[in-house]
């Protein structure tokens, strides 16, 4: 995914206890690691030293600025139920013969509204594998699977990456139980070719899956023949046409995504906008800026009901033909508490924060975005786009 594109789609997790690092297709050579160790204190893949979430309910006061307060309040994804809470992690590390794995469907970007501008998005596909305990017996299950996609039975030709190896908890499946792991496979897949000017048929599989989980091996049955697209558009001049394939841990319970309901924004009337930004800033450095919401219309926008709005907030880094590139997200509920609404022809500015990784960056440019609510909450609303260049 390019630097050079306003991106309106990142890669949802709906587990909870990674919410809050919302991983992406990351483009690279092999197979790269986001550790949250290798990143800046409070950035995405990492929350050893996170600025200290704002005490509920949200602060009724402004910043001295004016603006109103930066908040780190989850946002939760209607589409996904939340996992229950981990049951008790007893008994020994699961065994191959005590497990059936499953990823019962694929979910496009277009189709869960993650593509929104961006042509690349919205040709990605991501899913769950979910992980059902078939045998008497508890287990236990802990990491970030290393997977291998095949299509008729060979292997294909993808990157691969995993997501949040220091986020992994130990997970326990009763008798029965189940748990799961986030996939996302991204675009463009052009089986056959590098020229994405011409490229072949759509590869239909049948596909499959090998995963390496915890010490075992594991066949991954997958249903469905949907592969994501071959698409060139707005894509960076320099990123190849290698699709990535990113695992993120493990988790509980199962997870069987709904069907998107496209629902109207009910902020779709604001315009959004960035300012107090630096035109530079180094790596492991916590980066801010002002957002500003502005209504245009004679009717006043709530901010109110039914819930505070969600918003998502992310950085993204082309890849080169040699070196990987990185794109991560994080998702909040808006601080409403100060400002229920947005008057007519009137604004409301916001304190915004991301921390950026002390991860290389290629291009030594940063796209940085902003939207709402986050992609596959509603249809289109506010949303915007600023670059910086990563340097000290």
């Amino acid at each position: 995914m390019g630097a050079s594109r306003v991106l309106r789609g990142f890669a949802r997790l709906p587990r909870r206890s990674v919410l809050l690092a919302a991983a992406a297709l990351i483009a690279g050579c092999g197979t790269q690691t986001l550790s949250p160790n290798a990143v800046a204190p409070g950035a995405t893949a990492s929350v050893t030293a996170s600025p200290a979430p704002s005490p509920s309910p949200f602060p009724s006061t402004l910043n001295p600025d004016g603006t109103v307060p930066w908040v780190t309040a989850e946002a939760v994804d209607p589409l996904i139920t939340p996992a229950p809470a981990p049951p008790p992690a007893i008994g020994p590390p699961c065994t191959a013969g005590q497990l059936r794995a499953v990823l019962p469907a694929w979910v496009s970007g277009e189709a869960s509204n993650d593509g929104g501008m961006d042509p690349v998005a919205a040709a990605s596909l991501h899913g769950w594998v979910n992980l059902t305990n078939i045998s008497a017996s508890p287990c236990t299950l802990r990491g970030v699977p290393v997977v291998t996609l095949l299509s008729k039975g060979v292997p294909v030709d993808v990157d691969y990456a995993r997501f949040g190896t220091g986020k992994a908890v130990t997970v326990g499946l009763p008798p029965h139980g189940t748990a799961n792991f986030r996939i996302d496979w991204g675009a463009p897949y052009c089986p056959g070719t590098t020229d994405l000017r011409d490229p072949g048929p759509p590869d239909r599989g049948p596909f499959s899956m090998r995963a390496r989980i915890d010490g075992l091996t594991l066949d991954v049955t997958v249903r469905g023949t949907a592969s994501p697209g071959c698409t060139s558009e707005a894509m960076d001049p320099n990123v190849t046409s290698n699709s990535s394939v990113v695992t993120s841990p493990i988790g509980p319970g199962a997870v069987t995504p709904g069907p998107p309901v496209a629902k109207p924004s009910p902020l779709r009337a604001l315009r959004a906008t960035a300012a107090g930004y630096p035109r530079r800033i180094a790596g492991g450095r916590l980066l801010r800026f002002v957002l500003t919401l502005a209504n245009p219309t004679g009717t006043a926008v709530s901010l109110a009901a039914p819930s505070p709005p969600s918003y998502a907030i992310g950085a993204t880094c082309a890849r080169t033909p040699a070196l990987p590139g990185y794109q991560f997200a994080r998702v909040y509920s808006l601080n409403n508490r100060a400002r229920t609404a947005v008057p007519a022809h009137g604004r409301v500015r916001f304190a915004m924060e991301l921390a950026i990784p002390a991860i290389y960056c290629p291009t030594g440019r940063l796209a940085i975005t902003w939207q709402s609510p986050v992609p596959g909450f509603g249809l289109e609303g506010p949303h915007t786009a600023f670059t910086v260049t990563l340097g000290g």
